[in-house]
C-alpha cells in the first residue's frame, strides 16, 4: 500500500512539474493548456495580447478545444484585439472544428464594426460557417439588419441559401424581419 502511495505521490508531482516546463524551458505551452495569448484574450485583455504577440506566440494559434485564437477574439465582441491579431497576420479566415469563422460568428453576434473590419481586410463573405451557413444566412438568423446591410453592401449574395435550401430572403419573411426583407429585395434577391 505504502508502495502505491508513493508512486501516485510522485506521478502527480511530475505532472505539476511538467505543467510548469513551457513557461521556463520556452516550450509551446499549448502542450499544457491553453497558453499566454489564448488567456489573454479570454480575459479581454488588450496589453497582454500585445505581450503575448511580441514575445513571439503565434497568432494563428489554437485553444485546447480546437477553436483560433482569433474566432476566441471575435467572442470577446473586443475589435482592438481582433485588430491586433489581423495585424499580427493571423489567417482571416480561419475556421474552428465546426467550421466557424471570425466573419461568421461576428455576424451572428450582430457586431457590425467587427464584420466590417473583417471584410475590409478581405475576409471570405462567401465562406460558410458553421451549419454550412453563410455570415447573411447567420446575420438575419441573428435579427441583425445593420450587419446584414454591410454584407449586402459588401457583395453578399442575396438569394443565398441554407443547408436546407431556405434562401435568406424565405429566413427574413418567416421570421417576420421586413427591415431585412426589404434590403434582400433592394439586392435583387427573389
Amino acid at each position: 500500500m505504502k508502495r502505491a502511495t508513493r508512486i501516485v505521490t510522485g506521478l502527480a508531482l511530475a505532472i505539476i512539474a511538467l505543467a510548469a516546463v513551457p513557461a521556463y524551458a520556452g516550450l509551446p505551452s499549448s502542450l499544457f493548456g491553453e497558453g499566454p495569448l489564448i488567456d489573454a484574450i479570454r480575459q479581454e485583455s488588450v496589453d497582454d495580447v500585445r505581450t503575448a504577440l511580441v514575445d513571439g506566440q503565434p497568432p494563428n494559434q489554437r485553444a485546447a478545444d480546437g477553436t483560433p485564437a482569433l474566432v476566441i477574439a471575435v467572442s470577446t465582441h473586443n475589435l482592438d484585439i481582433v485588430k491586433l491579431l489581423v495585424e499580427q497576420k493571423a489567417r482571416i479566415d480561419i475556421a474552428s472544428k465546426d467550421g466557424t469563422t471570425p466573419l461568421t460568428l461576428a455576424a451572428a453576434n450582430g457586431d457590425t464594426s467587427i464584420v466590417a473590419y473583417l471584410l475590409d481586410k478581405k475576409a471570405d463573405i462567401d465562406k460558410p460557417g458553421a451549419l454550412r451557413e453563410s455570415a447573411l444566412i447567420k446575420a438575419t438568423r441573428g435579427h441583425h439588419p445593420d450587419v446584414v446591410k454591410v454584407l449586402l453592401d459588401h457583395g453578399a449574395d442575396p438569394n443565398d441559401t441554407d443547408q436546407t435550401g431556405n434562401s435568406v430572403l424565405d429566413i427574413a419573411r418567416v421570421t417576420g424581419q421586413a427591415s431585412i426583407v426589404e434590403m434582400l429585395q433592394q439586392k435583387g434577391a427573389t
